[in-house]
């Protein structure tokens, strides 16, 4: 119960600071991404920094002005609009000059990971995994100024302690192509999804056997009992969540070159079965020459042999891993159009991952567009073809 004091010290400190600074919200630049607002977010819980913390919050005022004024007067838009104009606590749910739990619950993560163990100045970004956030009842309507609303869980690593930490973050708001929010929820220590989701559910078993159990004068007694009741279901979620989740154990970045002129980046997930603890699924993207968007692929490992089959299915690479090199071909699935493979695995910058996550998690890949490669004559495509042949025959010989 450490923590608990110091939420309530936080809160109080928060109080007093922000009636003296009026409804006034600063305004900075704002984070242009949503990957910009988490390093906020994080750097705020790395500081302990409740001022800028607040500011990451779309006041209430700017939120009415864009229902009052907005530039769309459709009747449709109009009738959602008009709903929030009569239930105007929606929109100040979302400031926490007015909303005092969204400050809360940042002090009560904090206190509440530093009860666990966690070293914040210590603190950096694995990755996060976020979702869209649907619209309740009483909230019709604010998809007309907020055309994205996210949340999901933020993993951290505390460096020091060397140990991994979950957070639960809700309402990232997308407004005039900015973003704004990031409610910290909660944090407990676990290095999957699966892993959080089983240890709070475990934490609010406890809590509402506690609620039936107040007994004070021996919390070592009744936190132990209520921990053995919530075992079992504890080990049910966990079953339940293996047959289902896969978990990501590494990620490897490739560039390279398709004919030694055309340049490749491939990016490689591998996945453990959660259910027989073994890599055995893999994912990943990749993007060739002036190509804008990166193209999914499903990738799968046989006999030493990674069959790389672009999603939607233009062409597919075969290829082989030796000494983080890749070597092999790309070939068209329609006119067996080929290309030679050489890739080199390289450093990943921590920004570069988390676009590229961001890009699987939320589907956001496209087609190959193979008007980007260059054309290649029957007779280029059949030595290709012959090359492809060879080689397949020198693997089969080895």
């Amino acid at each position: 119960m450490k923590y608990f004091f110091g939420v309530i010290f936080c809160c109080l400190l928060l109080g007093s600071m922000f009636t003296a600074s009026g409804r006034k919200h600063k305004r900075r630049g704002d984070p242009k991404t949503e990957v910009e607002l988490i390093n906020g977010v994080v750097n705020c819980l790395r500081h302990k920094d409740t001022i800028d913390y607040y500011y990451l919050f779309p006041p209430f005022d700017t939120l009415w002005r864009m229902v009052n004024h907005n530039s769309d007067h459709s009747p449709e838009v109009e009738k959602q609009l008009a709903k929030l104009r009569n239930h105007p606590q929606s929109l100040i749910d979302f400031d926490p000059f007015y909303n005092h739990q969204i400050m809360g619950r940042f002090c009560h993560v904090l206190a509440k990971g530093e009860d666990s163990g966690i070293n914040w100045k210590g603190i950096v970004i694995a990755r996060y995994e976020l979702q869209a956030e649907g619209l309740t009842r009483d909230l019709e309507g604010l998809d007309k100024i907020m055309p994205e609303r996210l949340k999901g869980y933020l993993f951290v690593k505390d460096v020091s302690g060397r140990s991994e930490f979950c957070i639960t973050i809700k309402e990232i708001q997308k407004l005039q192509g900015h973003y704004f929010g990031g409610q910290v929820v909660n944090i407990l220590e676990a290095s999957t999804i699966d892993q959080y989701l089983a240890k709070e559910q475990k934490e609010q078993q406890y809590f509402e056997w506690l609620a039936k159990h107040p007994v004070v004068d021996t919390p070592k007694v009744d936190s132990t009992a209520a921990a053995a009741a919530a075992d079992s279901i504890t080990a049910a979620a966990e079953e339940d969540g293996s047959k289902i989740r896969k978990e990501v154990v590494d990620r490897k970045y490739y560039e390279g070159m398709f004919d030694n002129e055309i340049p490749v980046k491939l990016y490689v997930r591998y996945m453990k079965d959660l259910h027989t603890g073994k890599v055995s699924y893999y994912d990943g993207l990749y993007k060739f020459g002036d190509q804008k968007n990166y193209v999914r692929l499903d990738i799968t490992l046989t006999d030493g042999k990674w069959i790389m089959e672009d999603d939607p299915p233009v062409g597919t690479q075969e290829l082989v891993l030796r000494d983080k090199t890749y070597t092999g071909s790309w070939l068209n699935n329609d006119n067996g159009t080929g290309y030679d493979v050489l890739l080199k695995q390289t450093d990943l910058p921590q920004k570069r991952m988390e676009e590229l996550e961001k890009i699987l998690e939320r589907r956001l890949s496209g087609a190959a567009n193979q008007e980007t490669l260059p054309e290649k004559t029957p007779e280029e495509t059949e030595k290709k073809k012959e090359r492809k042949r060879r080689r397949d025959r020198r693997n089969e010989g080895e």
